[in-house]
């Protein structure tokens, strides 16, 4: 069995390429990084469109990095097996019409739990419009999966960073805010990957949502950290504690789809943690380089002397 992706460099695209080759398939992995691409796995570099790659023939196409109409147009142009393309739960709007990027009127308040039937914010350009008229370009011929705050090695923003790093700057009391009550769905890229290996294995189509068997919350994924690194990690309740993970309202999803497709729900957050921050710890040093996200932030997650004020 022979299986394309896009995005084979990527966080996604690594754990899918190895998920893929471990279980026996041939492995092609289109990406502008071919060193991140595992050995096993065949480094392919970016051709002038996606259906010029397609065209050699596979029984799996697996595209990590597809966000627009034209790109869903593009995948489909040449026949493959089974295609399997990455949304995101970002695309899902509250009763209110508001969604991750559409938010005026504050956080939107989804239904507990969110499942596929959920309405989406209107598609157009940004990344979670664009995620839906990509979506609506695939029509029934693949598999959409849609994450929510996904986690796994090659993370270009790992939210777990942020309590990591406290632990290794020592930091014993972390604030949180809303309590740490917060629940943002979790996503591993072990769990995505072997998701889309068990569609493509079935042939299966449609909308999926992809999450971890359990919904943490803030505190309980905070307390999970701690254990790893063997550093206790004390929680109180602040509003400056505002970490990648608090919401305002939970965002909780439901993957019982997919489970009656016949997959296992992969494994629990707690499973992936010891391998995946040993590597964010191996960036500890160039992680301003390596995690370029959260120098997007605005501000500075890891403004010490201000948590220490306000705690004060």
């Amino acid at each position: 069995m022979r299986a394309l992706i896009f995005g084979g460099g990527g966080q996604i695209g690594r754990a899918v390429a190895q998920d893929l080759a471990h279980a026996g398939w041939q492995v092609d992995a289109v990406t502008r990084s071919p060193h991140l691409v595992i050995p096993v796995v065949t480094p392919l570099a970016p051709a002038r469109s996606r259906a010029a790659h397609v065209a050699r023939g596979y029984d799996a196409v697996i595209d990590t990095v597809a966000f627009t109409a034209a790109d869903a147009a593009d995948l489909l142009a040449e026949p493959a097996g089974h295609f399997t393309v990455i949304s995101t739960a970002s695309v899902y709007a509250d009763d209110q019409g508001r969604g991750f990027e559409l938010r005026d009127n504050g956080f939107p308040h989804y239904p507990d739990p969110l499942d596929e039937g959920q309405a989406l914010v209107p598609p157009g350009p940004g990344y979670s419009a664009g995620k839906v008229a990509m979506e609506a370009a695939l029509a029934d011929r693949a598999a959409i999966l849609r994450p929510g705050a996904i986690h796994g090695i090659g993370a270009r923003h790992p939210r777990e960073w942020w309590f990591v790093k406290r632990a290794l700057d020592g930091r014993r009391v972390v604030p949180l805010a809303l309590g740490g009550r917060s629940v943002f769905h979790t996503s591993s890229t072990i769990g995505i990957a072997s998701l889309a290996r068990h569609l493509a294995d079935r042939r299966i189509t449609g909308l999926f949502n992809v999450a971890n068997p359990v919904a943490l919350s803030v505190a309980q994924i905070a307390t999970a950290i701690g254990t790893v690194m063997g550093h206790r990690l004390d929680l109180t309740c602040n509003d400056i504690g505002h970490t990648p993970f608090s919401v305002d309202h939970p965002v909780r999803l439901s993957t019982a789809r997919a489970r009656a497709t016949g997959w296992d729900g992969g494994p629990d957050y707690a499973a992936c943690l010891p391998a995946y921050v040993a590597w964010l710890v191996s960036h500890a040093d160039d992680w301003q380089t390596a995690f370029p996200v959260f120098q997007q932030y605005g501000h500075n997650p890891f403004d010490y002397p201000a948590e220490d004020a306000a705690l004060a």
